[in-house]
């Protein structure tokens, strides 16, 4: 007993510099925490930085990101908060339902009070009878749109995925009462509901998933969302995107069959736990074992594949992960939210790409959002698209310049286009918008070459 004081001191003493050692040198490999964040970079010492403060501050962040074993502390810690106490260990992106079912917390506003109101910052603007507005504006504008790339063979559709809570309500957490109160006074603005109202009165495309997987809830042997994952789940979203291609096929070129395995229990695969990897612990929750389907190409394979555009959210992600989408699809591109281009080697971000030339190489464009992502379906395409098909360069610029000389709006350029489309750009207030820019309507323009030419070709 007289030397555990000295043990102690030891043990305390080799632990501190077993953490120097490893946060100078990284000799052990360590599990990175999961989410994004951005580590402080190792600071510069400058005389005037170190006289105001500014440096020693500089260096107490760097050495409070990178000291060693600095992943393992913070997940212990997280597991402490959740064995003790339950609680999340980031409640700004994870909340725990019932059960242990978790969410993201924009899906339990969307269900409570909607998610009008985060899409639209600037909604105090927009009077309630004028909300439901925004979403017919936007169907109108879909179905003009359809109706112009229709002309040059390309195939536009909607695709609507549900949500975690329109799937799993019964394991949402309790309302606050505020959120009850919102509820009772405003009223619902589902961007759900407008969009599969609004689409068969325009007669525009569209596959609704959500009411598919409505009528499968409680019906399956597996579960459609896992229980801590936010997204539908590996095996839904595989059954889900073979339905999805059995639909393109009623309008557009053929596409090679596939072959559905039988569905099988595995580990759990990414991302059906990726709100439990958020929380950042020692150990997973404890859940029952996940179901799988393996997809496989079937016969026979069309004399070319078609192309694919897929804009929309991460929920398409999952079908990834599963599908093998570039065998399946002569020239796929993911324009994920319409920003960040993925599986194209020549760009990067949308804002870089020759958007009607990237159209007029397409056979079938996908969007694909879930409930909470609908409020802001196609991330600002619809209106370029709409834009640069009907209208030059230099037409749009003159509206941009002269909207941005006016600063006495509250709203940006974007938001007053959105807003006012059809005031701003006429020709497209008309039901079927026969304008078109120079590239369309010059005969010498190569596009109906170049059109014909990618659709001769696998």
């Amino acid at each position: 007993m007289r030397n555990t004081p000295k043990i102690l001191c030891l043990v305390t003493m080799t632990l501190f510099l077993l953490t120097i050692l490893q946060g100078a040198t990284h000799l052990i490999k360590v599990k990175p925490l999961k989410g994004a964040y951005v580590s402080a970079k190792e600071p510069q010492f400058t005389f005037p930085a170190f006289v105001a403060g500014e440096w020693q501050q500089q260096v107490d962040r760097y050495l409070k990101d990178h000291h060693g074993f600095r992943e393992p502390a913070i997940r212990l810690y997280n597991q402490y908060l959740w064995s003790a106490y339950h609680r999340s260990t980031n409640p700004g992106s994870v909340v725990v339902g019932k059960d242990n079912y978790l969410y993201e917390p924009w899906f339990v506003d969307e269900y409570y009070t909607s998610c009008f109101n985060h899409f639209y910052p600037d909604s105090l603007l927009i009077l309630d009878n004028e909300k439901g507005y925004v979403f017919f504006q936007r169907m109108s504008r879909l179905a003009k749109l359809q109706y112009i790339l229709e002309e040059q063979g390309v195939h536009l559709f909607l695709a609507l995925l549900p949500g975690k809570e329109r799937i799993y309500p019964q394991y949402l957490p309790a309302p606050s009462p505020q959120a009850l109160h919102e509820r009772m006074e405003q009223g619902l603005y589902s961007a759900y509901d407008h969009y599969s109202g609004w689409n068969s009165f325009y007669g525009f495309r569209c596959v609704d998933i959500c009411h598919c997987f409505d009528s499968l809830r409680g019906h399956t042997p597996y579960l459609l969302f896992t229980q801590t994952g936010t997204h539908w789940s590996n095996i839904a979203s595989t059954y889900a995107f073979d339905s999805i291609m059995r639909y393109m096929q009623t309008f557009g070129p053929a596409i090679r069959p596939v072959v559905l395995g039988k569905p099988y229990h595995a580990r759990t695969r990414e991302p059906d736990a990726d709100l439990d990897e958020l929380l950042n612990k020692s150990f997973h929750i404890p859940t029952e074992r996940n179901q799988y389907v393996d997809v496989a190409l079937g016969d026979p394979a069309p004399e070319r594949n078609p192309s694919l555009v897929v804009i929309g959210d991460s929920f398409f992600w999952n079908i990834l992960y599963n599908y093998p989408i570039q065998e399946l699809f002569s020239d796929f591109r993911y324009w994920y939210y319409f920003s960040t281009i993925y599986y194209d080697p020549d760009h990067e971000n949308v804002a870089d790409i020759d958007l009607v030339d990237e159209l007029f190489r397409t056979d079938y464009v996908m969007l694909s959002y879930c409930t909470v992502q609908l409020y802001n379906c196609g991330n600002g395409f619809i209106n370029r698209a709409l834009l640069e098909l009907c209208y030059d360069p230099e037409e749009i610029q003159a509206v941009r310049d002269s909207l941005a000389a006016d600063t006495t709006s509250r709203l940006t350029v974007d938001q007053r286009i959105d807003r006012h489309l059809e005031q701003y750009f006429p020709a497209l207030a008309d039901d079927f918008p026969t304008k078109r820019c120079s590239r369309l309507t010059n005969k010498n323009t190569s596009y109906t070459s170049h059109t014909s030419n990618t659709r001769q070709t696998n």
